[in-house]
């Protein structure tokens, strides 16, 4: 008897349960989404980058990933539990490459496109472009922007300095260009750029040559 109330009891008991949804468990699924809005820090601390991101639906810790390059192979630099993650590094002036990944206990979604930051000072400037031969009193050069930078020193080579040999200090821009109205028509110059913030200054970049028109009759774009 007391076995049967017993059993009796259990499936009513059982029968209760399911009808209030009390034994009906929802799977746990992997966030199927990459996070967006991904950001890194352009030299706003000495010694650290700072990488923030959207939130992803389901995911309750994201995983942070680094490289030396877009394409390069990326290490993982830990869990957080939160959308922002901030990456002490060893070199000022140095992209570092940032990647973000949404997980749960079932799993995590895709990585995010990657993106660049840098600490301390800023990296050297990108793609320095003088004009060949474009206009009769001046020599245009430009260059990529870089982020976080907060001014530019231009640099030629013959120098407009006595007694400066190679590269040397032409003239500063808040831009991402510069103007060389001392430049001499049959003379062919060679620039570069440095950038600088709050930090300091960048390395200078890569070089690359220019002239007024007419340019020099050895002047050739395989020089640049």
């Amino acid at each position: 008897m007391k076995r049967g109330l017993r059993a009796l009891l259990l499936v009513g008991l059982g029968a209760l349960l399911v009808s209030c949804d009390w034994l009906s468990v929802e799977p746990v699924l992997p966030p199927t989404a990459a996070p967006t809005g991904v950001t890194a820090s352009f030299g706003t601390s000495q010694n650290s980058i700072t990488i923030s991101w959207n939130a992803v639906e389901r995911a309750t810790y994201y995983k942070v990933f680094r490289a030396n390059a877009a394409d390069g192979e990326y290490e993982e630099l830990g869990p957080s539990s939160s959308t922002s993650f901030t990456d002490s590094v060893e070199n000022q002036g140095t992209w570092y490459w940032y990647k973000v990944q949404a997980c749960n206990s079932a799993g995590c979604g895709p990585e995010s496109a990657p993106v660049r930051g840098y600490a301390g000072r800023p990296p050297k400037p990108e793609n320095v472009q003088a004009s060949d031969g474009t206009f009769l009193d001046k020599i245009v050069i430009g260059w990529d922007q870089v982020p976080g930078a907060t001014s530019y020193d231009v640099f030629r080579d013959p120098s407009p300095q006595a007694g400066c040999q190679g590269l040397c200090y032409l003239g500063q821009s808040n831009t991402n260009s510069y103007e060389d109205k001392q430049a001499r028509p049959g003379v062919k110059y060679q620039y570069a750029v440095r950038a600088w913030n709050d930090f300091g200054s960048s390395a200078l970049s890569e070089t690359d040559w220019g002239c007024l028109n007419p340019c020099p009759p050895l002047f050739s774009l395989d020089e640049e």
